[in-house]
């Protein structure tokens, strides 16, 4: 499959990502030892991109990587002299999971969400930093969710300067393993085990054995495709940020040996960034049928006339009161996470 964004090889089947995985950001037994940089303390180095590289994998650790960005930005006068590493922003893995030891990076493998940045810096960092992938531009404060809130609400996005914006999540539960892509400008950064856990209590209890399950802000697909992998014979996805959509059906692609199915209708073109009547963008059809609709939560009643599991997964900052009261007029369950 071709990266949506920039027509790379970014995304990778499932499969072979989780067979890899564990050693993808393994040092091998000729890297250099943990540098043991100070993050929070001025940073003097000067890093070029061949300082702190292996020679015999061509990998770096990642601190290694952050100070060769850093000295960009101070070459530049973007950055005093006596910045920090961890001023430089938020480093994400480009296939994301609870790395045990510090990674070692190789080409395209970092995606950066930094706060003080120019377009200009940014194809610079791409240009002279080999390991990163990706730079976004964080806008508004880091405590908001990118996306939106709710259909009333102008949506919230952070800015791709240069590079590609996308990566993955490994998801990891009792029930099985997914790899989750999202565009990270345009989707919220999510490491939220509490969810899963959700997902595999309703499991353990057999309440998702051949069940009908919805998950009404489905976000890149998480909770409705480990429902899959949990049993359920029908998952209807939805949400009103076309985006997100987008990545989930991106995600049935991608985890379609894992899940079972594949994908039989599938709409090219939408103009509607934000749902309102849900519309049916596309079905997959195995082991499992899903349906992706693009629309308002609390119009589903238009698409669903009987589920016995609705899933409320909402911004934290948004009250999920009145859409689980409407999703018990067509819901046997309704499971607020």
């Amino acid at each position: 499959m071709k990266c949506p964004t920039c027509g790379g090889d970014c995304i990778l089947p499932a499969g072979k990502v989780l067979d890899e995985i564990l050693g993808m950001y393994m040092a091998c037994s000729s890297c250099p030892p943990d540098p043991l940089f100070n993050k929070n303390a001025s940073f003097n180095q000067r890093i070029d991109s061949t300082f702190g590289r292996c020679g015999k994998c061509g990998k770096r650790h990642l601190d290694f990587v952050i100070g060769n960005v850093l000295t960009l930005l101070k070459e530049n006068g973007l950055f005093p002299e006596d910045a920090a590493l961890k001023e430089v922003g938020t480093p994400l893995i480009a296939f994301g999971y609870q790395v045990p030891y510090p990674p070692r990076l190789g080409n395209k493998s970092l995606v950066l969400i930094m706060d003080s940045v120019t377009e200009e810096l940014a194809g610079e960092i791409i240009a002279h930093v080999p390991e990163v992938k990706g730079v976004i531009k964080r806008t508004g404060l880091q405590s908001q969710s990118v996306g939106i809130l709710d259909t009333d609400f102008t949506p919230h996005t952070y800015e791709l300067l240069a590079g590609c914006d996308m990566r993955c999540d490994v998801v990891s539960s009792s029930i099985g393993e997914l790899c989750i892509y999202k565009n990270q400008s345009k989707i919220h950064i999510e490491f939220n085990n509490t969810k899963i856990r959700k997902i595999e209590q309703l499991y353990l209890q057999g309440e998702l054995d051949g069940a009908v399950v919805v998950d009404a802000f489905c976000g890149p697909g998480t909770l409705g495709l480990l429902s899959v992998l949990a049993g359920a014979r029908e998952v209807i996805l939805n949400d009103a940020w076309l985006p997100a959509l987008k990545n989930a059906i991106l995600n049935i692609k991608a985890n379609s040996d894992i899940l079972g199915v594949k994908i039989g209708f599938e709409v090219e073109d939408c103009d509607k960034i934000i749902g309102d009547e849900p519309v049916l963008l596309a079905k997959a059809e195995g082991a499992a049928e899903i349906k992706v609709y693009h629309g308002d939560a609390r119009k589903l009643d238009t698409i669903v006339k009987e589920c016995d599991i609705c899933l409320i997964d909402t911004f934290p900052s948004v009250n999920p009161a009145e859409f689980a009261a409407r999703c018990r007029d067509f819901a046997k369950k309704v499971v607020v996470i």
